[in-house]
Order: structure tokens, then C-alpha cells, then sequence
């Protein structure tokens, strides 16, 4: 059921032309994977829990009805197909078919997205109908999808690019200081507004991160303060006091992320995001001396452990 509901919102915003995109619950992450394909634009989104992650150039149909519009899911994958109408085998440099296929569950024929023999065609009207991409997109995209996986395929003027996500890295200042981020915690924009992980806002805060397996919620626990929030959903809890938040915490990549107003809303952080240098301003009642701003990779890691503490089954935040 929430598999169908994300798909819904995503597509009624797509089949209308709107480029946003909304977080909802999902039964897992596997699920949570959807690809967009505006044959207008010749682009194919590829969506991991409601964020567009990659945006790719296409080929579709040399005419608008030779690629099909509408909801369909990916029914098969293949290896090197080989293009049975010109006996051309699998893996050979002129099978238009590319190294790998996804087929779709379109009606009246066999429709897929697929690797091609001519680069030049990328990004045109060229095919019968089917979906082409570069042949090195191709190969990322078939290892990020699974049989199942819901396709949509519209006709609009929306920019996919436009809600893609920027993962050039964001400076982090806490009380003017700037904070030395480890590699493996990901700072990103989408749609300009700046994310960043909980992990490294626990660490600021001093508190002390739970999973509840009864509630499927995050709880951080403070000497000052108890805290409760769900991923992709906008009721939180802070102090006991329900707060409706206007943009819900982020499960991306495994990683719970917390954007610009969640912050301000839930902890009461004056946050300054300036965009054109990536700079996000966190001014917080702690002193300097409190955290390690340029830790060493040993040191981050013992930091971490010791101000993060998660249970086994719980979702990495």
C-alpha cells in the first residue's frame, strides 16, 4: 500500500508538470526506487526514497506515439540481450540493444530501456519506442533497479534536472567555527535547500540517538531535552510537545538527513543557509572547546560511537 501511494503522489505531480516531489512512508528502501522517463525532454529520472539521485539523457520514439505514456514496471532484465530482429547477438558493438535491457510492461510489444549502438542518438527522437540511454547510464541503472520497479513515462515540459540534488559538499559553521565533516556523512542540496545528516547534529546537540522499533521512530535523548521524530513524516515530538514540521526528516542512502526548517522548528537552532558559497550557519548555546571541529579519521570515529548510540535493528540514521 505505500509502495502504490508514494508511486501515486509522484506520478500526479509528474502527469501535471509540477516539479516537486514529496517524501511519504514506504514499506522499505528496496521499494522506495522509481524511475521517471518525460519523453518531452528525453530524460529519465532515477528516484531513491522520493529524491531524484541521477538524471539521464534518452532517446524515444521518432514519433510521440511510438513510446507508450503511462504507468507501467520493469518485468524482466537481461544481460547483453541479444537483437533477435537482425540476428545480432548479445555483447556485440553493433547490437543497438547496448549491454543490458529492462524490459516494461507495456502493451503491444516489447518496450524497454536499454544501452544502444549509436551515441549520437542520445538525447533525440530516434527509437521505435523504446527507452535508449548511454551505454555507461545503462550499466549504472541496471544495477540500482529491480524486477518490479515502478516506470512512468509522461509527455510535459518539467526539467527533471530541476529538483535533481547538488552533492557539492555544504561548510558547516557552528558559532562561526567552521566543522570538519567526515567523508562518509554526505551534505547535499535539493531544490537549494541544505541537508545534513543527524548523526553530526546529535554529536552538536550531546545527545544520544535511539531507534524504537515499537513507534518506528528516532529518539534523541539530551540531559536537556527528549526529542522523537519520524522519518518522512512531519509530526515530531519535542519535550513531549507535538510539533508539525514543514519538511520531515530524510531517510537518503541509509542515512537520516535534516534540512534547514527542521532544524529551527524542532531544536530551536538559528540556521543561516547562504547558497551561493554553501555555507549553512548554526548558531547554538554550546562553547567551541565542546566539539572537535577538525578531528583526525580515528578521532571522528571514536566521537561518533561514543555520542551515537543506535540499536541493532534500528534504520542507520
Amino acid at each position: 500500500m505505500y509502495r502504490r501511494f508514494f508511486h501515486l503522489l509522484i506520478t500526479v505531480a509528474l502527469l501535471g508538470g509540477i516539479s516537486f516531489f514529496i517524501f511519504t512512508p514506504v514499506a522499505n528502501a528496496q521499494e522506495n526506487n522509481m524511475i521517471i522517463i518525460n519523453k518531452k525532454t528525453n530524460q529519465l529520472g532515477f528516484y531513491q526514497n522520493g529524491v531524484l539521485v541521477k538524471v539521464f539523457p534518452v532517446a524515444t520514439g521518432l514519433h510521440r506515439n511510438f513510446t507508450p505514456e503511462g504507468q507501467f514496471r520493469v518485468i524482466n532484465k537481461i544481460v547483453n540481450p541479444p537483437y533477435y530482429k537482425k540476428r545480432i547477438p548479445g555483447g556485440s558493438p553493433s547490437n543497438p540493444l547496448g549491454p543490458r535491457w529492462l524490459g516494461l510492461s507495456c502493451a503491444g510489444g516489447a518496450y524497454g530501456i536499454h544501452g544502444n549502438s549509436n551515441a549520437n542518438s542520445i538525447g533525440t527522437y530516434a527509437s521505435e519506442g523504446c527507452i535508449r540511454l548511454y551505454n555507461q547510464d545503462i550499466l549504472w541503472l541496471y544495477d540500482q533497479v529491480s524486477v518490479g520497479t515502478p516506470v512512468t513515462i509522461v509527455w510535459n515540459d518539467t526539467n527533471l534536472k530541476v529538483a535533481f540534488i547538488d552533492n557539492t559538499p555544504i561548510k558547516v559553521y557552528v558559532n562561526e567555527e567552521v566543522m570538519t565533516l567526515e567523508n562518509q556523512y554526505k551534505t547535499f542540496t535539493k531544490e537549494n535547500s541544505p541537508y545534513i545528516p543527524l548523526k553530526i547534529f546529535s554529536q552538536l546537540l550531546n545527545c544520544t540517538i535511539f531507534w524504537n522499533d515499537q513507534t518506528n521512530s528516532i529518539e534523541l535523548q539530551s540531559p536537556d531535552f527528549t526529542a522523537e521524530l519520524r522519518p518522512n513524516e512531519q509530526n515530531a515530538s519535542f519535550n513531549g510537545q507535538i510539533i508539525s514540521l514543514t519538511e520531515p526528516p530524510l531517510i537518503f542512502e541509509g542515512t537520516t538527513y535534516l534540512t534547514k526548517s527542521t532544524i529551527e522548528e524542532l531544536f530551536h537552532v538559528q540556521v543561516d543557509w547562504l547558497p551561493k558559497s554553501r555555507e549553512l550557519h548554526l548558531t547554538m548555546n554550546i562553547s567551541p572547546q565542546s566539539v572537535n571541529f577538525e578531528p583526525s579519521p580515528a578521532s571522528t570515529a571514536s566521537i561518533m560511537q561514543s555520542t551515537t548510540k543506535i540499536s541493532e535493528k534500528s534504520v542507520s540514521p
